[in-house]
């Protein structure tokens, strides 16, 4: 057949090298297949970064909250505490204990025989006195209490007024009231403050 063109053939016969490539090829796709890599992807680390973002920046005013009402807290269970040792004092050695307070936020308060002290000035309060940290963000504040002051009376311990001092978070709503009664006993109570019954 002259005139045709010849036709390729369809089975040509590879070489061993040719067949031995061939070979090496498949294998390594067959590798890259069957490989796992460890590790994250771009969009994975992004994903993991934004949740961890977003999670952070919920939970910061919460910490806040929780840290200014531990403060809160803290302030109103050592004034309660202080005026517990007032009235024992008093009854101890029979004779008028006195718990003189400076509202506001530069708040203080001091323990006195016999006459009321300024807790502003150094050892002016004989048996003690308990100063507003720095940065505390309290304010302190009285109701019912003349003058600022309580005194509890030697042979009962009966407070002179009944009337309440109250820390609260500047600028919040949040407080925690300490109540004195006539006959000296104390009552604890809070709005916005965990693990006190509300006032």
């Amino acid at each position: 057949m002259a005139g045709t063109p010849a036709l390729r053939n369809p089975k040509k016969e590879l070489s061993l090298q040719e067949y031995s490539a061939r070979i090496l090829l498949v294998g390594d796709l067959c590798l890259l297949a069957t490989r796992t890599y460890i590790g994250v992807t771009l969009v994975e680390l992004i994903i993991g970064l934004t949740i961890g973002v977003i999670l952070t920046l919920v939970s910061i005013p919460l910490f806040i909250d929780l840290v200014q009402a531990h403060r809160v807290s803290a302030a109103a269970e050592n004034l309660y505490n202080v005026l517990q040792y007032a009235r024992s004092e008093a009854v101890k050695r029979n004779t008028n204990v006195y718990v003189s307070l400076t509202t506001g936020s530069s708040w203080c308060y001091g323990i006195n025989l016999n006459s009321t002290c300024n807790c502003a000035v150094a050892n002016n309060c004989g048996l003690g006195t308990v100063s507003a940290p720095s940065a505390t963000q309290t304010t302190l504040s009285t109701a019912g209490l003349v003058y600022s002051y309580v005194y509890f009376e030697g042979s009962h311990g009966a407070a002179n007024v009944s009337g309440s001092a109250t820390f609260t978070v500047y600028g919040k709503s949040s407080s925690v009231t300490i109540n004195i009664g006539r006959l000296g006993g104390l009552q604890m109570c809070s709005t916005g403050v965990g693990g006190y019954p509300a006032c």
